[in-house]
């Protein structure tokens, strides 16, 4: 199974990138993003994983890494690739995002 992320997580990463090398420097950004990754793998071999939170999005799940929520849809069974959504600070009104964008485009 893969996964695809949307402009949104493409633009949270970004954001984390940016932030940790400012901060900590590029060496704490590489061990992060690998821990990023490993969670993002997890979620394309099991797209059961994590908390359901339908209440935000029909559907999505999230999945903690450290400070960070990650938020998916799961792929359909056995078909597509599940799409990450956001990755967001975990003290964000996590409710107040938003979730949603065209993944076709």
């Amino acid at each position: 199974m893969t996964i695809r992320l949307s402009r949104r997580a493409l633009l949270d990463i970004e954001d984390i990138r940016a932030y940790t090398i400012d901060r900590w420097a590029a060496g704490q950004w590489l061990r992060y993003f690998a821990g990023l990754a490993a969670a993002m793998e997890r979620i394309a071999e099991d797209p059961n994983c994590g908390r359901p939170r339908d209440l935000m999005l029909m559907g999505m799940r999230s999945m903690p890494h450290e400070k960070h929520v990650i938020f998916f849809l799961p792929a359909k069974t056995g078909v597509g690739s599940a799409a990450i959504l956001r990755i967001v600070h975990q003290r964000r009104n996590l409710a107040a995002l938003l979730y949603y964008e065209n993944l076709d485009g």
